[in-house]
């Protein structure tokens, strides 16, 4: 439900580039689940950066390349020479320096290498609407959050060329719905009780579309 469309619109993003037998770099891969579907797809090198070595074994137990490093102790020799994909997926809203890891992606890529990253948006309507009642909002567990215009800002300021920024999410009216008892907000909580099922995946469409949903991609090039 999660891992498998993550590596299909990965899989697009290097369609579109046209980037064929690209290496995939996935920065804090975890127990390798992407790297195991974007494998599938693209059948070409995946490696995995992940610095917990109960994870990073796990990742061997799956015969995938495993990078056991913090990523500020890779280098670029740790990497094949050719094209690459670097993907991370909700990280960057547990960091404590998100410029200084941005910096430490970048030393790793080539010129025309493509970074991909998903986070929370803080625009999104499920955050902006539950606020401080939000799961989402849990510090000290996340304490970023960019959205769709500061992701812009940070990335270019980073010397990125941005490709695409979207929100993706499928899920802020299904959180909503089931948070609804937590909304004070009179729309929403007329909404919710009025609307069919279809009528509340139209309003899940359109606040993907409009970059409104919490789920956020980033994609740009060096």
């Amino acid at each position: 439900m999660i891992w498998q469309p993550k590596a299909k619109m990965i899989f697009e993003i290097l369609k579109k580039n046209r980037a064929k037998n690209w290496s995939c770099i996935d920065i804090g891969g975890g127990n390798g689940i992407f790297a195991k579907e974007i494998l599938k797809l693209t059948k070409s090198d995946v490696i995995v950066i992940e610095p917990s070595p109960f994870l990073a074994n796990e990742c061997r137990k799956n015969k995938l390349n495993v990078i056991q490093k913090f990523l500020e102790f890779v280098k670029k020799k740790d990497l094949p020479s050719n094209k690459k994909i670097f993907t991370c997926f909700e990280l960057v809203e547990h960091l404590h320096n998100p410029s200084k890891f941005i910096k430490n992606v970048r030393k790793l890529m080539n010129k025309g290498d493509l970074l991909a990253l998903t986070a929370l948006s803080s625009t999104g309507a499920d955050i902006l609407t539950l606020w401080n009642k939000s799961k989402s909002v849990s510090p000290p567990h996340h304490i970023n959050f960019f959205n769709p215009k500061s992701i812009l800002i940070f990335l270019k300021k980073h010397k990125f060329k941005i490709l695409d920024i979207s929100t993706p999410g499928k899920i802020d009216v299904d959180i909503l719905d089931n948070d609804k008892l937590l909304i004070k907000d009179r729309f929403w909580k007329t909404f919710l009780m009025l609307a069919s099922k279809t009528e509340k995946l139209k309003m899940q469409n359109l606040i993907s579309n409009l970059n409104f949903s919490s789920h956020m991609m980033a994609v740009c090039k060096k």
